[in-house]
């Protein structure tokens, strides 16, 4: 007989669950799913949680165990599916992360749960408010709350429970927004009745930036189709054919100008000229209208959002479409980049990396992807001269139309959860080997037409999930002038040479902290009256039913300042009681210490709650510590004076 056999049916359900949700982890992992807060990453992090908390409930395994069952998956499954095989660490890595952190969850939560105030006669839609929104931010186990209930005599069937339970957790995840996937907002209808009218638009932009002859084959204004638009008016203009990119899959929609003309006259672009389009007006022109962005509610459907600056635009209209060159030419550079770094991301921290959404704009790349840890300088560093050495070999880059399977037998890369339709435009950087990609953005010829390439941050923005911004061409030079001129300023004010940089400022950061000390020690001195005479501020010690007090204020402390202060002065009392205040940006603190010797008469704790609230705040701590403040430090001395009254009280009670 097999050990599952010999389990009684509760341990057999939950080596069910355990075996069964480490496959659904380990796939999903592989594909690029981390455990999260919201949408699919948060249906991982509810399976692998039920997984673990059954098996430390039912089976005893209070020790991290899941991280090995889904290795055991990987195991049995990686001859059918080889991508298990080569995220096997990786898979390891972030269950383990999950299991410690939930652990210490559990813990947290069942602390927690038993500070809830609840009993019988809490209300019942109060009473799963609460206990959902202990579930929701602390992962209590929502079998352990009902035990807990049940204890205090709160008995619910199990399946009102579970009703009453996942409704209130609905409503509160509805409020946060948690644990559902953000949907884009509700198609307008009028989009489908202009796309139906005039069929899909013709965009060029792959090749051009400009198209002349193009038709206007709607115009809305607010949320109506209208014939025409005139000067000082915005609104959307749909065209035939247009150069406009509109934004998809991370790049932003092209911006520029629209133009109409007399017969006679025809608008060329001079290589003279402006680079930006708005200013090239030469005479003939009618009609000017800027075109701010280009989006795409529907497929096949590019929307211009214009504002017109001259003259009249109506439906029928023929009209030349100038895009910003200057703008589209550094979105090229980035969305290119942006397909290096992922290449460079996936070479130097490992195939377990997956793209999780960018931005592509003329001024910025931002790539978000799948990572457990912060890159350290070295691997940013060398990302950087990956995507540099490539740029620097001015590999062509090349795009080729591709049956969508096709496509995936070649071994481009496909974003998770992205729609592909049947055919697909396929992105090779090189002969592909680097880097080849699905993409449907603009992109530059070869790689050498980006320039440069600079990581300008590193951070995390979800479990698992980091973020790197960069930037390209001519603002990578902007940065690396800008920083040489933050350098030189810097070995100016320190009166160093370049490469003594580094010793200077630590050497300028231990005399400040020198200097702080000495300046910290001073201002103690003075606040004890052990220098320069100083004032008593108030602080002759009081004998208040035959026990030592002494109340002051002082300046210049911090935090830490009073304590050390209130040690000194209460070793000097050696039996007493000292209260200490002090005003700072607008508020005021207090804290109150207590001998050993007085704590069964006099607690610091019970002194502050009563004389806080004077400064309008609140405070608490130990019979021989207590600390608090408030936002009305003009009744400073008031709550200093009130002390000595209070204290007496319990001296006498």
């Amino acid at each position: 007989m097999s050990v599952y056999e010999g389990l009684d049916e509760s341990k057999q359900f939950a080596c069910r669950v355990i075996a069964d949700h480490a496959r659904s982890t380990a796939f999903a992992i592989t594909d690029g799913i981390l455990p999260g807060n919201e949408g699919r990453n948060y249906v991982l992090r509810k399976i692998m949680r039920r997984a673990i908390y059954h098996g430390r409930e039912h089976l005893g395994l209070t020790e991290p165990f899941f991280y090995k069952v889904c290795n055991l998956v990987v195991d049995n499954f990686s001859g059918a599916f080889p991508e298990l095989e080569t995220q096997r660490d990786f898979i390891g890595k972030m269950v383990r992360l999950e299991e410690d952190r939930f652990g210490n969850t559990v813990t947290v939560g069942l602390g927690k749960l038993s500070e809830l105030e609840i009993s019988a006669d809490t209300p019942t839609d109060d009473l799963f408010t609460k206990i959902a929104k202990l579930y929701d931010t602390f992962g209590t186990p929502k079998d352990l709350i009902r035990v807990y209930l049940e204890e205090k005599g709160i008995e619910f069937e199990e399946d009102d429970y579970n009703g009453r339970f996942e409704s209130a957790l609905q409503d509160l995840q509805k409020q946060s927004g948690i644990g559902k996937t953000e949907r884009k907002s509700e198609i307008n209808p009028m989009y489908a009745e202009i796309a139906e009218a005039v069929g899909s638009n013709k965009f060029h932009g792959y090749d051009l930036t400009k198209v002349d002859e193009a038709k206007v084959a709607a115009l809305v204004r607010g949320d109506a189709k209208v014939e025409e638009l005139t000067e000082g008016d915005e609104g959307l203009v749909i065209l035939n054919d247009t150069p406009f990119y509109a934004e998809s899959g991370g790049q932003v929609g092209d911006t520029g100008i629209i133009v109409g003309v007399r017969k006679s006259d025809a608008f060329t672009r001079s290589s003279s000229a402006s680079s930006d389009p708005t200013e090239q007006t030469p005479e003939g022109v009618t009609l000017t209208a800027t075109v701010a962005d280009t989006y795409s509610p529907l497929a096949g459907l590019v929307i211009h959002k214009v504002r017109v600056n001259k003259g009249s635009l109506s439906v029928g209209d023929t009209v030349s479409a100038l895009v910003d060159e200057q703008k589209r030419d550094a979105t090229r550079r980035n969305h290119t980049a942006t397909h290096l770094v992922h290449a460079a991301l996936k070479e130097v921290l490992g195939t377990h990396v997956k793209q999780a959404g960018s931005v592509v704009a003329p001024n910025y790349l931002r790539f978000d992807f799948t990572h457990y840890q912060p890159m350290t300088d070295a691997e940013i560093g060398e990302v950087e001269d990956l995507v540099n050495r490539y740029i620097l070999q001015n590999e062509p880059v090349t795009t080729n139309m591709m049956a969508l399977e096709d496509a995936m037998r070649s071994g481009a890369v496909a974003m998770f959860g992205e729609k592909y339709g049947a055919d697909v435009r396929v992105l090779s950087v090189g002969d592909g080997k680097f880097s080849m990609e699905l993409c449907g953005g603009t992109h530059v010829r070869a790689t050498g037409d980006i320039g440069s390439f600079k990581i300008t941050s590193d951070e995390a923005i979800a479990s698992g999930v980091r973020r790197i911004r960069a930037i390209t061409g001519t603002d990578a030079f902007a940065r690396f002038r800008e920083d040489e001129l933050l350098i030189d300023r810097s070995l100016d004010v320190l009166k160093t040479q370049r490469d003594q940089l580094p010793n200077a400022i630590e050497k300028l950061q231990e005399e400040l902290k020198r200097t702080r000390r000495e300046m910290d020690d001073l201002k103690l001195k003075i606040a004890t009256g052990a220098i320069g005479g100083a004032s008593s501020n108030g602080d002759e010690v009081r004998d208040v039913n035959g026990v030592k007090v002494i109340g002051k204020i002082v300046e210049g402390l911090d935090g830490n300042g009073m304590r050390q202060l209130s040690d000194t002065m209460l070793a000097r009392l050696k039996s007493g009681v000292v209260v200490i205040g002090r005003k700072e940006e607008g508020k005021a603190g207090i804290i109150v210490r207590v001998s050993d010797d007085l704590t069964a008469k006099v607690k610091a704790g019970n002194v502050i709650k009563e004389i806080v609230p004077i400064v309008g705040g609140k405070g608490g701590g130990r019979p021989d510590m207590a600390e608090g403040g408030g936002p009305q430090p003009e009744k400073l001395a008031e709550a200093i004076d009130a002390s000595y009254k209070v204290i007496e009280n319990y001296l006498t009670s």
